[in-house]
């Protein structure tokens, strides 16, 4: 499997449960990543916010760092240039710009949330977030690419937005990405409740300890100079064979977008197609 690179991944805004995604996160990034939080809340406070009034202990990292930020994620002059605090709120010298970061995750403000707002309030400043992120980031990478052409283009930032009719104006604000947490909890309370024995597989796919999503070559499944002509059933075995499950594949011809009918579930699992060294496979594995 391909080595894990060290990573910076910032997240904007505050969550009740965010010491259990920092330990969630911990077990898959590569030792001496980076994650930088940038939210409202004093630096002084965090740790204890942490621990959630004493119902949980410290943070005990083995692959991250953490750098407290202190800033309002939509304010334009707290994301031009971010600078770390330490836990009393005194700055590092540690400074970081938006087109560093690996991944950038927005999140549904919890303080905003105390303060009165509502999902619609929290979506809405989510999005702005988003905007002024993509903006600054464009601006870094066309001024650097004037004189580093080679210079990598910036992270796609992912934003959490919690009712359902936001969605609509995601693809104005030109979102990549997006997480549907109420959503996704949900679902998850709905299926855990009507089959108690699937808790298993969701905990397999959504724990780190578990499986996770791998995007292969066909040419791991298949030798495509004396074999071409394979089933997606045929591909499924091999993956099997090798302790994996296929679950859809991409044409090389097509875009991730156009293939989305085959990436997951692909129609016509038995008839036999012609696979190109090009096409990818999706399985889910341990390594």
């Amino acid at each position: 499997p391909e080595k894990k690179k060290v990573e910076k991944i910032m997240f904007c805004g505050w969550r009740r449960d965010m010491a259990d995604m920092i330990i969630q996160l911990d077990e898959y990034v590569e030792k001496g990543s980076e994650l930088w939080l940038l939210n409202m809340v004093p630096a002084k406070q965090r740790a204890t916010l942490l621990k959630d009034k004493g119902n949980k202990e410290d943070l005990e990292l083995e692959n991250l760092s953490i750098c407290n930020v202190v800033g309002n994620p939509v304010i334009r002059r707290d994301l031009t240039s971010v600078r770390a605090v330490d836990d009393s709120g005194v700055a590092t010298g540690q400074t970081i710009t938006l087109d560093q970061f690996d991944s950038i995750l927005i999140l549904a403000d919890a303080v905003a949330i105390d303060n009165g707002a509502n999902m619609m309030s929290c979506d809405s400043r989510s999005l702005s977030s988003l905007l002024i992120i993509q903006d600054i980031q464009k601006k870094l990478y066309e001024s650097l690419r004037e004189k580093d052409p080679s210079t990598h283009v910036p992270c796609s930032p992912i934003s959490e937005i919690l009712d359902s009719r936001t969605k609509s104006l995601l693809s104005v604000a030109n979102c990549k990405g997006y997480i549907m947490s109420n959503q996704i909890i949900s679902s998850v309370i709905a299926q855990v409740s009507e089959e108690k024995d699937i808790n298993a597989v969701l905990l397999e796919i959504l724990t780190a300890e578990g499986s996770e999503t791998y995007i292969r070559s066909i040419s791991r499944y298949a030798d495509l100079e004396n074999e071409n002509e394979l089933s997606f059933w045929d591909i499924s075995l091999r993956a099997r064979q090798l302790n994996e499950v296929a679950i859809g594949y991409k044409p090389e011809e097509l875009e991730f977008k156009q293939a989305a009918q085959y990436i997951i579930n692909p129609p016509e699992k038995s008839v036999k197609r012609k696979w190109s060294p090009g096409d990818m496979v999706v399985t889910f594995s341990e390594d």
